[in-house]
Order: structure tokens, then sequence, then C-alpha cells
């Protein structure tokens, strides 16, 4: 069969990606499978065509990406080229990190939990998925609880569900900030590009975070089960921070419960091949 006059197989792989400033095509840099640009020009120009009206006809899927505790929206830059083309991305800063970064008296988890909502609210956000890694999990399945219509999917990696006094403790202890200043300096400089001058009061507010979930925790594997939408809990195989056991307590309880272990994946999302984590998130959002 002739490519002219047609939208042949073969020529969407020029679609988009040979026009000039004046946009138009560069048909002499084409070639596609032998042919020349000059025997697919209208081949060319119809596939364009028919891909820019698919793009108008089909939007893109929400999904926002929720950070970690002591992280913002700055974590997610090597994941964020991986997902970009399929999916209309919101990547905040939760309040009291990032840009929102302010030395105030302190913040707890549910407060967290109605700042998401207000973002969804503001920007009039419904029926999103969620990535949540670490505390941002945690956000994003506390917030399912009580208003599960907002959301469609969610997915959480690295995060903690089982929080108990002793735990807290353990963990807000790690939060020093003059010990993180003293022991792991390039960790402290790290934290300060995030959240600049307050990212020593941050240190100190997830740690009194941390230690009321320990005794107020909001997700348990008794209430996670009105969750009544696709959830999948996922982990690293290195990853201290979190137990395969809370882990899987939590995914048995779920309904529509899935679980997934990363290999040789320790626990910051920085440090997570992005490549490989977006190909899990696309696979789940299918």
């Amino acid at each position: 069969m002739s490519d002219k006059g047609s939208c042949a197989r073969s020529s969407y792989y020029i679609a988009g990606k040979n026009k000039g400033s004046s946009g138009r095509l560069n048909y002499e840099k084409v070639s596609v499978i032998g042919r020349t640009a000059f025997d697919l020009t209208v081949s060319a120009v119809c596939a364009i065509i028919v891909i820019d009206k698919l793009n108008m006809m089909i939007p893109k899927q929400n999904l926002i990406l929720l950070h970690g505790a002591l992280g913002s929206s700055k974590s997610f830059e090597n994941l964020v080229p991986y997902l970009s083309k399929d999916f209309n991305l919101i990547v905040p800063d939760l309040k009291w990190h990032g840009r929102w970064s302010i030395a105030d008296a302190g913040f707890t988890m549910q407060d967290l939990v109605d700042d998401l909502e207000y973002i969804l609210q503001k920007q009039n956000i419904q029926n999103a998925s969620v990535f949540g890694f670490s505390m941002g999990g945690y956000v994003a399945l506390s917030l399912a609880l009580k208003k599960p219509t907002l959301f469609t999917k969610i997915m959480t990696l690295g995060t903690k569900l089982d929080w108990k006094p002793e735990q807290a403790e353990k963990e807000s202890k790690m939060l020093n900030p003059e010990k993180i200043q003293d022991k792991v300096p390039q960790f402290a400089e790290y934290l300060k590009s995030l959240h600049g001058k307050n990212w020593d009061h941050l240190c100190k507010q997830t740690s009194e975070m941390m230690t009321g979930l320990g005794t107020r925790p909001i997700v348990t594997t008794e209430n996670i089960t009105s969750i009544d939408f696709p959830t999948r809990l996922c982990m690293g195989d290195q990853d201290h921070m979190v137990s395969l056991g809370e882990t899987n307590a939590f995914y048995s309880a779920l309904s529509q419960g899935e679980m997934q272990v990363f290999p040789k994946t320790p626990h910051p999302v920085e440090k997570v091949k992005a490549k490989l984590l977006a190909q899990s998130i696309l696979e789940f959002l299918e």
C-alpha cells in the first residue's frame, strides 16, 4: 500500500519532532525507514493532525507526587522527567516544607493532611492518583480515610505505617539538628538547600510531629480496610526505616491492596532508580 495520502504506520515517527522556529516541518532533516521526507510529506502532516487531535481529546490523568519528611518537591527531580509525558503532575511543597518553610510553633500530621485537602480544593482536583513517598504516603492515606472520593489510586513507597511511642521516639531522635550538623554536615547542607535557614526548625517540628503520631496514629490496620480503591504499598529491600512485617500487615488489611518490594533499594527516594520506580507507577496507574 502506498504511504501517500494516508496516515501510514511509519509516519508517526516524525510527528512533532522536526518543526522549525516558524512552526513548519524541516523536511530535509527527516528520514523514516529509508524513505525521504519528500515521499512522506502528506503522511507526516496527516500524522501530526491525528496526534494533535488525540492530545486534545484525551486529557492527561492527574498524578500528585507527595514528598517525605524533611523533603520537598525537589525530591522528585529525577522522577518527573519519566512521568511528565503521561500525567498532569501536581508536585506541591507541603506546608512547613520547601518554599513554605517557616519557623513557627510546629505542626501535626493532621495539619499536613488538612494542607493536602486544601491544595486539592484550591486546584479543583478530584479523582486524582497519588504517589506518596514516606510521610507523603501517610498523608495521602490519612486523607483517603476522611474523603476517599478525592482519589482513584494511591501508591506509597517507604511509608512507615505502624506507629507506636517507642518507634516514634527512635525516629525522632534521628532528627536532632545539632547532631545532623555535627555528624552529617553534607546532609545539613542538603536540607538548607531545600528549606533555607529554617531547616533546623523543620527538624524539630518533624520530630514533634512523629512523637504525636506515635501516641495518636491516624492510619491503622483496622480503619485502612475502609479504603476501597486500588492501593499499592511499596518498600525497598534495603530500607531500614520501614519493616516488611508492617507493610505486609497493612497490605493484607486493604480490600484492593498490592505490595511491591524493590530490589537493591534504600529508603531515600533520591537514591531509588527513577526509571524503575516510574515503570512501577505507570503500570499501577494503567
